[in-house]
């Protein structure tokens, strides 16, 4: 934080002015949290009462370390689809992990739910081959990263899509039962599926068996930003409880969609609605959109284009890559900020860019760019985090925090926990640890609990 605010100070007032509009005061910080707050007991009180869904998991514990035995693992978040087999020991052991990720292809994430679970149950079918597993017993635990209301622990009902895809006949329909068709239909294995969840509520799942029951809280930051945590069910009044007996249920906040209702419309810059404009679902997803690395370098695109624009970078020089969309990916960032030589590295982007001529200033403009927008999204994540916190009213937690965006950007766990600092109840003691285990060890599990609880 230090070097980038030096940095800041050698820039030209235009560009400063800027940036000026990604800060986000100590006071609106507090704001938007209580906001958030507020969201979360309105969701919690009535179903579509709030911008944050508040779905139940219908997970009524969280694993205590003991568990054992083989479990396969689907995990679908983005572009990425991941295979895991993991093999659990019980007390004190680490499990055993075997995993192979693929790469969907855009036409699957926007084609048919026929296409995605039919490429799903084929990647699936070559792993449990490779490892002569096909006849194998396995309970899998499904990932599932998408807002869905949740029907029971095995079966998940997709509301909207979220991180790119766009696949229409999927929406209100059960995943879990789509992937299982899908299995009938194309490979022959007695695996069956144990639990559907959240990549939140599996990466809850695993830090809680790494650092105990302290840890009630976690967030994913990757693509897009969501979080998950231990309620007690009689808070969750929406709830129809005939059928659960259980004291508590890890709920989904869905805090992404927090904003719907014009909660961030203070923080948006021209930039911010230039991107939702240009987005499949526009005036959704707003925290996804200002916090994710799904969009994270569009916005740094988009500054830096109008910056060249303004003739306040590259000396007013056009650059044509930086006026077509995704050509300054969020990697770009990560790779900025990590660098020791922070001129290097911008030399060197500014040469896939094709930029004609370009000077150290220049560097520090992008270096700032970078910075600005990167906190300006750990400030909106450490208010949602400070509004949990509140609301939980727990005198000690841990916050369970990965994803692919903190556990590459070199500062921002930092610049997350100085924020959260300024929200956060002074009565709690809190602790955020990274939690880099992933979710796919966590639906592992989590179908672990669900088989010694019979559910």
């Amino acid at each position: 934080l230090r070097v980038a605010q030096t940095i800041a100070i050698m820039l030209p007032d235009d560009v400063r002015e800027v940036l000026d509009a990604f800060i986000i005061s100590d006071a609106k910080l507090s704001e938007i949290s209580q906001k958030v707050e507020e969201e979360i007991v309105a969701g919690l009180e009535q179903k579509g009462g709030s911008s944050l869904a508040m779905l139940p998991s219908y997970v009524p514990e969280l694993p205590d370390g003991s568990e054992a035995g083989q479990y396969a693992v689907i995990d679908l978040s983005g572009k990425n689809l991941r295979i895991m087999l993991l093999t659990l020991k019980g007390t004190g052991c680490e499990p055993d992990t075997i995993s192979n990720n693929y790469i969907l292809p855009s036409t699957v994430m926007k084609g048919t739910g026929d296409q995605l679970f039919t490429f799903i149950v084929n990647c699936l079918h070559k792993f449990l081959k490779q490892f002569d597993l096909l006849e194998a017993n396995l309970s899998i635990g499904f990932v599932f990263s998408y807002p869905c209301e949740q029907l029971s622990i095995r079966s998940a009902r997709l509301l909207w899509w979220t991180k790119g895809f766009d696949i229409k006949d999927c929406l209100n329909k059960d995943v879990s039962k789509l992937l299982e068709d899908a299995l009938e239909l194309n490979m022959s294995t007695r695996a069956q599926i144990k639990a559907v969840m959240n990549d939140t509520v599996g990466q809850l799942a695993a830090a809680a068996h790494r650092y105990g029951p302290e840890c009630t809280i976690g967030v994913v930051i990757g693509y897009g930003c969501n979080s998950s945590y231990l309620e007690k069910t009689e808070r969750i009044k929406k709830l129809d409880t005939a059928n659960y007996p259980h004291k508590e249920m890890v709920v989904v906040t869905e805090w992404e969609e927090f904003g719907a209702n014009g909660e961030l419309e203070d923080v948006l810059t021209p930039f911010d609605r230039e991107i939702d404009a240009a987005s499949v679902h526009q005036g959704k997803q707003m925290v996804d959109k200002l916090t994710g690395a799904l969009y994270l370098g569009e916005v740094c695109r988009r500054v830096l284009a109008q910056l060249v624009l303004d003739r306040l970078l590259f000396d007013g020089q056009e650059c044509e890559k930086l006026d077509e969309r995704d050509t300054f990916p969020t990697k770009y960032i990560l790779e900025i900020l990590s660098a020791a030589d922070t001129n290097k590295a911008c030399r060197r982007i500014c040469d896939e860019l094709e930029v004609p001529s370009h000077s150290s200033q220049d560097y520090a403009i992008i270096h700032e760019v970078c910075h600005r927008i990167s906190l300006r999204s750990a400030s909106i994540v450490a208010a949602a985090i400070g509004a949990l916190l509140r609301h939980l009213g727990s005198s000690r937690v841990k916050i369970g925090v990965g994803g692919a965006l903190v556990q590459f950007h070199p500062t921002y766990m930092g610049m997350l926990k100085e924020k959260i600092t300024l929200v956060a109840p002074v009565t709690c003691h809190w602790e955020v640890v990274p939690a880099d285990e992933g979710s796919a060890r966590g639906a592992a599990l989590i179908a672990a609990v669900a088989e010694k609880l019979n559910l």
